[in-house]
């Protein structure tokens, strides 16, 4: 076996840590919806999917181990947000809280002299510094524009949007990687 046997139980619990981040931007994404924030709901079903992808990929690296997967039951999330900042503040939280167990997963794997985990972990450490760097930003967006003004970070989705697709339009056949 190449991982350490006491790091399992930890991979377990961020399985269920990834489910509920996952979980919780699916109640995120809803109440933009319904909110009328089609660019903000779709922000947020998109990282919900990113979070599931997380947990898809600690399964993969347990299954990959030959470790039995062992998926925790996860609690039910408050969909009631009182306004946007109020859920994107929450988002933002999440993110420091999942990486404070990254990096406690990541510690875990050292003492352990798990070099395997640890290599596998880094990966999450790159992620999550880009998930809280994104959520910060967002959340001093909504906090500068206020609650009024909420359709500007709307048009700032919209146009990031545009432009993401626009470049991945002009990339060339032969010049993507995945090609």
């Amino acid at each position: 076996m190449l991982i350490s046997q006491k790091i399992v139980p930890s991979l377990y619990q961020q399985i269920g840590s990834e489910f509920q981040a996952f979980v919780l931007y699916l109640a995120i994404g809803s109440y933009f919806e319904i909110e009328a924030l089609p660019e903000l709901s779709a922000f947020f079903f998109k990282q919900a999917d990113e979070e599931r992808q997380h947990a898809l990929k600690f399964i993969k690296f347990l299954i990959d181990n030959d470790i039995p997967v062992s998926i925790p039951a996860i609690g039910a999330v408050d969909s009631s947000f009182k306004d946007p900042e109020s859920a994107i503040s929450l988002s933002l939280e999440r993110e420091i809280a999942v990486t404070k167990e990254i990096h406690d997963l990541v510690r875990l794997a050292k003492e352990e002299r798990d070099f395997t985990s640890d290599n596998f972990l880094q990966w999450f450490v790159k992620e999550q510094l880009e998930e809280v760097t994104v959520m910060d930003q967002l959340l001093k967006m909504i906090k500068r524009t206020g609650k009024d003004q909420i359709m500007l970070v709307e048009d700032y989705l919209a146009r990031k949007n545009r432009l993401r697709e626009k470049n991945s339009e002009a990339e060339s056949p032969m010049e993507h990687p995945n090609n």
